[in-house]
């Protein structure tokens, strides 16, 4: 072989040595983006009986008579009064979280527009509901009527989920002993705010109304479609790791807080229960938080 054959040679073969070396540490340094965390709920179980990652918040509910919100931040709403009778997923106040994004100005912006508008459907409801009392419509008008602002509510409630509002929520029936948070007020994260007084159904009692009547979801977990949900499908042998599949559904009824579902999802399916506006269908996800069923 000739000098200068040798020598290209082995310019090649270093070149080709330093790719291999470059590419090797290349792969080294990616490092694979985290899954997304997500809130959920398991149709058909209670969520006292199911647990969370180590490590994350382990708070799946808070207690029944003692209510606090999940995060810190500014009140600017309160919705029930000492002596309010509530039902379970009942609204009871909202507050603006200190990690908000969106400068304070345009959040309230956006929920004085959102407000006005669930207002003025309240208000026609009530005005219909007046016109039914005196006959001046029919039964069947009445019920679409219902049915227009029970949907409005839904999606109030979702709008406030999409702004980044924080909802507390009843989580079961009782009647309201003592407030202690008013509008404009900075409160800590799990600062018990609301004292109730439960019912005297039993817990066990309205499991079982729940597992035998059809499926219940958090109206906020449903999409702005009115008719569509994230469902996770975990990875084979994982309990929190998984892919976000969309999922149509059939719906009998709706409220603001809960949706009744009668085609779609079976008993142990895992739903994204809040921010599924953040989320695309096959994205990764990691399972933080199961929330208990409305």
């Amino acid at each position: 072989m000739r000098p200068y054959q040798t020598v290209k040679s082995a310019t090649y073969l270093l070149l080709a040595i330093s790719l291999l070396t470059l590419g090797a540490c290349g792969n080294d340094g990616v490092k694979e983006i985290a899954p997304r965390l997500v809130k959920v709920i398991v149709i058909g179980q209670d969520a006292n009986n199911l647990q969370t990652h180590e490590g994350l918040d382990k708070k799946i509910a808070n207690n029944p008579a003692e209510l606090s919100f999940d995060a810190s931040g500014k009140v600017i709403e309160v919705l029930v009064q000492q002596g309010s009778t509530v039902i379970a997923g009942q609204s009871i106040g909202r507050l603006m979280p200190s990690s908000m994004s969106m400068s304070e100005s345009s959040a309230l912006t956006s929920y004085r527009a959102v407000r006005a508008e669930i207002s003025s459907a309240e208000s026609d409801f009530k005005r219909y509901t007046e016109l039914r009392q005196k006959n001046f419509i029919s039964s069947s008008e009445f019920e679409k009527r219902i049915s227009a602002v029970e949907l409005a509510r839904a999606k109030f409630e979702q709008s406030m989920e999409q702004l980044g509002f924080v909802t507390l929520r009843a989580i079961e029936p009782g009647s309201v002993t003592k407030i202690s948070f008013q509008n404009g007020q900075q409160l800590s994260a799990q600062q018990v705010v609301v004292h109730i007084k439960l019912a005297t159904q039993t817990r066990t009692q309205t499991l079982q109304v729940t597992k035998s009547a059809a499926i219940t979801i958090p109206s906020e977990s449903i999409h702005s479609d009115g008719a569509s949900v994230f469902r996770v499908k975990l990875n084979e042998g994982s309990k929190e790791l998984g892919v976000i599949e969309l999922v149509k559904l059939t719906i009998s009824s709706v409220d603001e807080s809960k949706a009744v579902v009668t085609g779609g999802l079976t008993q142990g399916d895992i739903v994204v229960a809040a921010g599924w506006h953040a989320l695309t269908a096959g994205q990764k996800v990691r399972v933080a938080l199961i929330t208990k069923a409305p």
